[in-house]
């Protein structure tokens, strides 16, 4: 899948002050995808075994609780 600069966020996890990207979130026609970097998927770290297992390819958000977005990204954000 193609996606333009202003509609992808790169997502990272911060371990002693190093910096690992977990992978992608991007934008679609108003539905939300992650897909996790390939050196993530070897930590087996599991963000959230229902909604975003850990395994390769493209995961589309079909949850419409946050607006689409995964919600162990939505914990994330500012109150």
């Amino acid at each position: 899948m193609s996606f333009s600069a202003q509609n992808l966020v790169y997502v990272y996890y911060q371990v002693s002050k190093i910096n690992q990207c977990m992978g992608r979130l991007f934008l679609k026609n108003r539905e939300i995808f992650f897909e996790y970097d390939a050196a993530f998927l070897n930590t087996g770290l599991k963000l959230s075994p229902f909604k975003l297992p850990l395994k390769s390819g493209v995961i589309i958000s079909h949850d419409r609780t946050f607006d689409g977005l995964f919600g162990v990204f939505n914990d994330s954000l500012p109150d």
